[in-house]
């Protein structure tokens, strides 16, 4: 019995109960992630005695039992031979029949580098890198029987009982009429126009006049309408939406926000569904697709979208979007259009990635794919034979290219420093390589960035000023990631101060563009795509940094700023019901403005007017707050939106570990305390859910 045992945990015989059982760590030690000390069972650890917690053990979930690998591999191999077979694939060789493409059936074949293939067929294409599918595509009839994604437009059948989170998934054959679901072609030209104005510029992905031309003759008989057109449709629909403020929705159609948003979803979902989209070879699904995953950060999971994100990068390799068009026969116009979608594509995966807090894909060394060209949707053409003249200064690519170039230079440098895939960020917290060395590349992409984009942006223009906000607000991020309290492995380590001053300037600045974001009415129209980006590394370093400033004047600054852009945060907590995330910030946030008080006190300085949001904290906020009015320099009876029920917060804090007596870490600036933050960040970052009831 003890040989089956040590097989199955890794060749080590399990413990007899004669022998000392395995010491693990408690439940405070395990969560924060620190050694624990305790011997005794009938004491606690030195960590729960100074916290003064209860210290609790419990064993971890026994190993799981690795199943065996013969019987794997026969099913592994059963199953093979089952999708062969059902492919039309005879398991003997000699038996496959060869063919060759019928009389008149023109598709083009491109073969130009690496081991791969593109077919091409119809505006359709499908790259074949694969040993098995390139050899036997030389056997297939023609070009159909690869790009073919399994529809049939013959049958119309309205399958009101699909859900709405399987239908975008959905492999039926069967066509669902949503004609009814299309907006009425004076709204239908009011969402292409939003689309236009706030979300193409930030995104790129479709040639607009080309579209708009393809809309315009969709109009005209909605009936007739080719599917993955049609799918576009209510991805720009959809996104459009997203776009616009609830008012202007109610305003310009006459129906809420919310009502609309819900039908175009519906709409696009059965779009999908009928455009076979996990079978699609069309590069206008997947354009479809991309703008919905972008739609869908205001009504999902981050999570979720993460998981599509891995859909789309899928089909996008499916139809070879990550080998460079110009090397495998596609014209001018295809080539660049491709370059656009696979950029933007990478763009989305990184971002939803970091979203949920895990690395992001690492991609196959065969990507070729070259950067899009700095022109105007005006300088391409479907039917151009030359390429296009390149500008030198600002286009309408100026936002997508800035982020292409950022992004360009993080995966180069990663790439060049670590070795593990860790994510494109992680060279920024590791130590090989040096502080000084990671200030001067930084230093090198500011440099860059500022020649290539901001000494042309023209701050009145707006796609040019959120352009430089993103720019500025990414370099600032990539400094505050180098010099995190993260960094360092001792937790003994105390930062210098010229060091805290460096990270408290890049919080500053990202928390002021943040700001500047969300409250300009110069970018207003672009807030859909910023409001889901709250910097929380800056805002809890500043909170945590203030009690150390000496400068009045910029901790009234501070407290401005952290008053506006956490007010505009909390109404996502309201729906959704405080967060240990909220719960830890918030008391973060009392806890430094009662010593922000306290020190005016003191020194006898004026304080600066208690921000609302910071009001409605003192008053409600669970766990560490009193039930008394603290200063009467925030006004009684002001409340933030969703710190009403104060038993609600006080059992979520509860619930979630964090009651006054576990918040020990607040305040604090050692690295064993940024571990604690960082789980409560990766925490809020896989349950947060902008629910479409906000909308």
């Amino acid at each position: 019995m003890a040989s089956l045992n040590g097989s199955l945990n890794g060749g080590r015989a399990t413990d007899s109960p004669s022998k000392q059982p395995a010491s693990f760590a408690c439940v405070v030690c395990h969560n924060r992630k620190v050694k624990c000390d305790r011997q005794d069972p009938s004491t606690p650890c030195s960590n729960c005695a100074k916290a003064n917690v209860e210290c609790i053990y419990r064993a971890p979930p026994p190993p799981r039992r690795k199943r065996d690998r013969e019987t794997n591999g026969s099913v592994s191999q059963e199953r093979g031979k089952y999708v062969r077979r059902s492919a039309g694939f005879d398991e003997n060789p000699s038996a496959i029949p060869r063919h060759h493409p019928a009389e008149g059936d023109q598709w083009t074949e491109a073969r130009k580098s690496g081991s791969g293939r593109m077919i091409m067929k119809d505006g359709n294409s499908i790259y074949l890198d694969n040993n098995l599918w390139t050899s036997v595509s030389n056997e297939l009839p023609n070009a159909a029987d690869v790009l073919g994604d399994g529809s049939d437009d013959g049958t119309d059948n309205f399958a009101q009982d699909m859900s709405d989170e399987y239908a975008i998934l959905s492999t039926s054959t069967t066509r669902d009429i949503i004609t009814e679901l299309h907006p009425s072609p004076l709204n239908i030209f009011k969402l292409w126009q939003a689309f236009l104005e706030n979300v193409n510029p930030l995104t790129k992905i479709i040639h607009a006049p080309t579209v708009q031309q393809q809309i315009l003759d969709a109009m005209s008989d909605l009936g007739k309408v080719s599917r993955e057109i049609e799918a576009l449709m209510f991805a720009i629909y959809c996104i459009a939406l997203v776009s616009l403020q609830a008012e202007d929705v109610e305003k310009s159609f006459g129906e809420s926000k919310k009502a609309l948003l819900s039908k175009c979803r519906r709409g696009a979902q059965l779009a999908f569904k009928n455009a076979s989209l996990l079978r699609t070879s069309s590069s206008v699904v997947l354009q479809a697709f991309m703008l919905y995953l972008l739609c869908m950060r205001s009504f999902s999971d981050p999570h979720t979208i993460w998981t599509l994100c891995g859909i789309a990068v899928r089909i996008a390799q499916r139809i070879g979007m990550h080998r460079d068009g110009a090397a495998h026969g596609f014209s001018i116009f295809e080539t660049e259009m491709r370059r656009r979608i696979w950029f933007q594509l990478m763009i989305i995966d990184v971002t939803s990635a970091q979203f949920c807090g895990v690395a992001s894909t690492p991609f196959p060394a065969t990507i070729d794919v070259q950067p899009p060209m700095n022109a105007n949707d005006s300088d391409l053409d479907p039917r151009m034979t030359e390429p296009a003249y390149e500008k030198p200064g600002p286009t309408e690519m100026m936002f997508v290219l800035a982020r292409s170039a950022f992004g360009k230079w993080l995966l180069r440098v990663s790439n060049q420093v670590e070795s593990s895939n860790t994510g494109p960020w992680a060279f920024l917290s590791s130590s090989s390589m040096s502080l000084k060395d990671k200030d001067k590349t930084i230093d090198e992409l500011e440099a860059h960035l500022e020649d290539r984009f901001l000494r042309h942006c023209d701050k009145s223009i707006p796609l040019h000023l959120v352009t430089a906000m993103m720019v500025r607000s990414a370099i600032c991020y990539t400094r505050l990631m180098a010099h995190h309290p993260r960094q360092y492995q001792d937790p003994n380590t105390r930062i210098s101060q010229a060091e805290k001053n460096v990270i408290f300037e890049n919080c500053l600045k990202m928390t002021e563009y943040t700001d500047s974001a969300q409250n300009n009415p110069v970018v207003r129209k672009y807030s859909w795509h910023m409001v889901n980006h709250m910097p929380w590394d800056a805002i809890i370093f500043m909170l945590s940094e203030m009690r150390h400033r000496t400068d009045s004047e910029e901790k009234g600054k501070v407290w401005q700023l952290i008053g506006n852009v956490y007010s505009g945060h909390i109404k996502i907590m309201s729906k959704n019901g405080p967060s240990p995330l909220h719960m830890a910030i918030q008391n973060l946030i009392v806890k430094a403005w009662r010593m922000y008080i306290e020190e005016c006190n003191l020194n006898h300085r004026t304080p600066t007017p208690c921000p609302t949001i910071v009001a409605s904290l003192l008053t409600n906020v669970g766990g560490i707050s009193s039930t008394q009015q603290e200063d009467e320099n925030f006004p009684a009876g002001q409340h933030g939106a969703g710190l009403q029920d104060q038993s609600r917060h006080d059992r979520s804090s509860s619930q979630s570990g964090l009651g006054a007596e576990n918040l020990n870490f607040l305040l604090g600036d050692s690295p064993q305390d940024w571990n604690e933050w960082d789980n409560l960040l990766s925490n809020f970052q896989g349950s947060f859910t902008d629910d479409a009831t906000y909308l």
